[in-house]
């Protein structure tokens, strides 16, 4: 039973070895900055503005991969040149890649704990502008 499992063990530590390492995810380094890199969902629609109506949808396998994204709204869904035509796309459709961090949450905390991050609460409100006069 013994040599049985020391075996499968040899076994699995060659296939994992042999096995070659996975690819990078971002295969476009020709696009500079904050760019979609693919489809996500079997289906991408594109809408004709942030808040627009659908205009079509492509295919996972049509969608053009390295688009570079031009504009991003605040509801996140982010502008892409399409075959020269201007798009905008969910963000939950794509696989994207935003070089640009996420804005830090900045509200007053309850009963005056805006100087202390305990528990949950730990670097929230960091990167936000201190408060100033009386508590």
């Amino acid at each position: 039973m013994r040599a049985i499992l020391l075996r499968t063990a040899c076994v699995a530590v060659f296939t994992l070895a042999a096995t070659p390492a996975p690819a990078a995810t971002d295969e476009c380094t020709g696009v500079t900055g904050d760019a979609v890199l693919s489809a996500r969902t079997p289906e991408v629609d594109l809408y004709d503005g942030p808040a627009g109506k659908r205009l079509k949808s492509i295919d996972n396998s049509k969608f053009p991969k390295c688009l570079a994204i031009a504009q991003k709204a605040p509801n996140g869904m982010m502008q892409v040149t399409i075959d020269g035509q201007p798009s905008w796309v969910l963000p939950n459709q794509v696989n994207a890649r935003v070089a640009s961090g996420a804005k830090p949450i900045c509200r007053n905390l309850a009963m005056g704990g805006n100087d202390k991050a305990v528990g949950s609460t730990r670097a929230m409100g960091e990167g936000c502008p201190k408060p100033t006069g009386d508590k």
